[in-house]
């Protein structure tokens, strides 16, 4: 590439045509991705059958919207790979940099191994990546010139659809609303723009609330989890600590020992055991019931429990074992699901030497999530004496988007797949980027002022 031919160009003139033949070709290589069971879930639900708020009613309604289009995943697909591509497009293009350097944060965004690999599957946290990326493309865009309302409403309306799809997702929507309102009003005050900012946060879960309860029925999913600890401590103890209406009368702790598994918690419920279903309707008293046992074992058996989240954590935010099942990193087929039409496999010579190259790697530190974090880590750190600029705070606010989502996942987390921190890796890649925009900009300030001087 002729580096000074791009230096010269405008930014919209280099990146769209990268960013248009990136997405083609990643589309071209997946299409029209694979199929989770909780995707495969969802497009059940969208078809006209029983809805639940299992998973973030946002995604049944995007899947809804699919099917006039198209049966089966291929318009999701498309969907997320749009939103990810204009969201990086738009961040590069914002980004007071020569043009070869947008390039190369373009590309190596979308090519880091993580949002790579989770990108070639549809599955609601790629959904939720692409949101909250082409959300802070449309704040770093209204902060190229005078603050702009309508910027705003639209990263607004972003961040909405992002916390109708993952139930999650407010964690990291909080921070990027407060830079929204920033980059919105910039004549507003301090004050003002937390005001705008938390409000506007408020009103998108409340909305989110709302929708949920349109669902069929309206389910709790803490048991799933409660129990699933509660398994773990009972192994480590050697005692049944999983109250008695949860499980036949005959189970015992060498039956939990046999069904359970480190790195998920459905193969206690899918195992002979025979533990209840654990998605339980909210009114439905054994889940109070759950919540005190869980409760008296963490206080009973403190040990136990933080030996079984902090393996969790490890393998969350770490490498995977290689004897683990792969769909903790990636997703090669598409599930079948009830009445939901087949689809054909998918096939070609692209995709089948990328999944080859997923399976090889899948085990290595390439698709740990930790380095990322450290990033968002590092990206903080760097800005935070210098967090009145706009670009510091810009890159403080993706930093600690991403951090607030990882944080709760080692307590709430129901296994250790890799989707669930997708949104912290892209995060941290983002906020670092910024952070240097940041950085560069305030030495060549100071620069310029000793010569003044």
């Amino acid at each position: 590439m002729n580096f000074a031919h791009v230096q010269s160009r405008s930014p919209f003139a280099v990146l769209f045509p990268l960013a248009l033949a990136g997405c083609a070709c990643y589309a071209i290589a997946f299409y029209p991705g694979a199929l989770n069971f909780d995707s495969a879930y969802q497009w059940w639900q969208a078809r006209g059958h029983e809805t639940s708020n299992v998973h973030g009613i946002g995604m049944t309604l995007l899947w809804r919207v699919s099917e006039w289009l198209a049966h089966g995943p291929g318009p999701i697909f498309l969907l997320q790979l749009g939103l990810l591509w204009c969201g990086l497009l738009l961040i590069a293009a914002s980004l007071p940099l020569a043009n070869a350097w947008r390039v190369l944060f373009l590309l190596g965004a979308a090519a880091s191994p993580i949002v790579f690999v989770l990108f070639s599957a549809v599955v609601s946290d790629a959904v939720l990546m692409g949101l909250l990326c082409c959300a802070i493309g449309a704040t770093l865009w209204t902060g190229r010139g005078r603050g702009s309302p309508m910027l705003f409403l639209l990263a607004i309306a972003l961040l909405l659809v992002a916390v109708l799809v993952r139930k999650n997702a407010i964690f990291a929507v909080v921070p990027l609303a407060i830079l929204a309102a920033d980059r919105g009003f910039f004549a507003a005050g301090r004050r003002r723009v937390l005001f705008v900012g938390l409000s506007a946060a408020g009103l998108l879960y409340a909305s989110s609330l709302l929708l949920e309860r349109t669902v069929d029925r309206r389910l709790t999913m803490f048991a799933a989890t409660a129990l699933w600890d509660l398994a773990a401590i009972s192994i480590a103890v050697d005692e049944l600590l999983l109250p008695p209406s949860t499980h036949p009368a005959e189970t015992n702790v060498a039956d939990l020992r046999r069904d359970f598994a480190v790195y998920a918690n459905t193969t206690i419920f899918a195992g002979p055991s025979g533990l209840i279903e654990p998605f339980l309707n909210v009114d439905d008293p054994l889940n109070a019931e759950i919540l005190r046992s869980w409760i008296a074992a963490v206080r009973g058996h403190p040990g136990a429990y933080w030996a079984h989240r902090w393996q969790v954590t490890r393998g969350l935010f770490g490498s995977k074992q290689a004897d683990w099942p792969r769909e903790l990193v990636y997703f090669s087929e598409t599930t079948q699901y009830r009445d939901n039409p087949a689809l054909p496999a998918s096939t070609g010579k692209v995709r089948e030497w990328f999944l080859a190259q997923f399976e090889a790697r899948r085990s290595s530190e390439i698709f740990a999530a930790w380095p990322y974090l450290l990033l968002a880590l590092l990206a903080t750190l760097s800005v935070w004496h210098r967090r009145e600029s706009p670009l510091a705070k810009a890159a403080l606010a993706v930093a600690t988007s991403g951090l607030l989502y990882a944080a709760p996942l080692p307590f709430v987390a129901p296994s250790m797949e890799l989707r669930y921190v997708g949104w912290p890796c892209l995060a941290g890649i983002i906020s670092v980027a910024i952070a240097i925009c940041a950085v560069r900009g305030q030495t060549q300030i100071a620069m310029e002022n000793d010569l003044s001087d």
